[in-house]
């Protein structure tokens, strides 16, 4: 096993400030363009990434994040029109799931034009294919990973009229 030694550090704080910035970045620019930030278009899309309906704990653990925290984040999105809760079909009649409303899926697919372009200009455009198949066994080491989203399904989606949520 690898000695923890300030080299080990450095790279560990270097990844968390870099990840960091480009996060803020990406934020920003879908605030600015659409008055929503990353926090709610990540559960628009882990919704479209389960098919559009799942139940809460399985968004959260495709987002790797805290149940409690989620849960806001469904109540406000929610509240705007862009999810609504179900309950679940079987026994467990607490049981709810979270469907992408009409309105929901809308946005997701053009607010997804805005996260690419952003994610191309802050971080893919910098990395050949190499060192995105470095990252890949990177993360696959520190993380059991999913498998990483087909490309075609991806690219499958795209959008002729804008909506209205755009500034």
């Amino acid at each position: 096993m690898a000695r923890l030694d300030a080299a080990r550090i450095g790279a560990w704080r270097g990844l968390q400030a870099v990840v960091a910035q480009i996060e803020r970045d990406i934020d920003r620019e879908l605030m600015d363009e659409w008055d929503i930030g990353i926090g709610w278009f990540d559960v628009l899309a882990s919704l479209q990434r389960l098919g559009g309906r799942a139940r809460p704990l399985d968004v959260a653990a495709d987002l790797r994040m805290p149940p409690s925290s989620l849960s806001r984040r469904l109540d406000r999105l929610e509240e705007e029109g862009w999810v609504a809760r179900h309950r679940a079909a079987g026994a467990d009649l607490r049981a709810i799931e979270i469907e992408l409303t009409r309105t929901g899926r809308r946005l997701w697919r053009e607010m997804n034009i805005s996260y690419r372009r952003a994610v191309q200009s802050l971080f893919a455009i910098h990395l050949g294919n190499d060192d995105i198949d470095a990252i890949g066994r990177v993360l696959d080491r520190l993380v059991p990973a999913e498998p990483w989203p087909d490309d075609d399904a991806i690219d499958a989606v795209t959008v002729v009229n804008p909506s209205s949520h755009r500034r």
